[in-house]
């Protein structure tokens, strides 16, 4: 039996693997907040990028070993639907229960509105598994760039005023996870890095964000995030007609 028919699924596993501890990591958040060697954007972040090039990578070199299977293709919705589908819905749900804390309403029922990602992220890999059109474009926001919004909001409220967060932090977490929900399902063109052409005139978008997110992350850090994805979807709207009739 070849070994490299297992290497894609291998590296699916590893997505599926980091994503456990990410869900591990923000439902006990709490238990380990207070101590000193814990810094928990850090490790999401090495967790998160850890299961994005696993990602990447497994579907590449299913198709270089020529070894690409429907279990693989099972196998990497089931992982991508626990690390780019309950993972953001529970950091969600974990702003909501933080910021309801401060309201009237009721906690922590309220919470549990943000795991209505995790059912539109259940809902968009489906949908992308049966849709044979999203080869060099996707149709709605990919699960792991969602992802990447939800994470860079938690950090971005973590940058902002106690008061701002008591008056609108709440209100602005219940819109947002109704705004990243519908966005993840639309039928909006939003560009890939699957190019089918390196003329300058066809990745001019994805060099745009490139620049745009390497500027960012230098003058903001972790903090970028948000904004890259924000105009991620910017520029899939301005460039619709370069890439959707490529």
């Amino acid at each position: 039996m070849s070994i490299k028919r297992h290497i894609p699924n291998l590296l699916t596993l590893i997505n599926l693997f980091s994503g456990c501890i990410l869900v591990y990591l923000t439902v006990f958040y709490s238990v380990f907040e207070f101590k000193e060697d814990f810094n928990f954007n850090e490790i999401v972040m090495i967790l998160l990028g850890i299961s994005l090039v696993a990602d990447l990578l497994d579907g590449m070199v299913a198709r270089w070993l020529n070894v690409a299977s429907p279990i693989g293709l099972q196998l990497d919705s089931l992982a991508d639907m626990v690390t780019f589908g309950v993972f953001p819905g529970f950091l969600m749900t974990k702003m909501l229960a933080d910021a309801s804390q401060s309201t009237s309403v009721m906690f922590p029922l309220v919470a549990f509105f943000g795991l209505l990602i995790t059912l539109f992220s259940a809902l968009r890999l489906a949908k992308f598994n049966v849709d044979t059109t999203q080869t060099t474009y996707f149709k709605g926001l990919a699960t792991p760039a969602n992802t990447i919004l939800i994470f860079g909001l938690f950090i971005l409220t973590q940058t902002l005023s106690n008061d701002f967060m008591d008056t609108y932090a709440f209100n602005s977490l219940i819109a947002l996870t109704i705004i990243s929900s519908f966005i993840l399902v639309a039928d909006i063109p939003l560009f890939s890095f699957k190019m089918k052409s390196m003329k300058l005139k066809d990745i001019f978008p994805q060099i745009i964000l490139l620049a745009s997110a390497i500027l960012l992350l230098i003058f903001m850090g972790l903090s970028a995030l948000a904004p890259i994805i924000l105009i991620y979807i910017i520029l899939s709207i301005i460039f619709k007609k370069t890439f959707v009739h490529a």
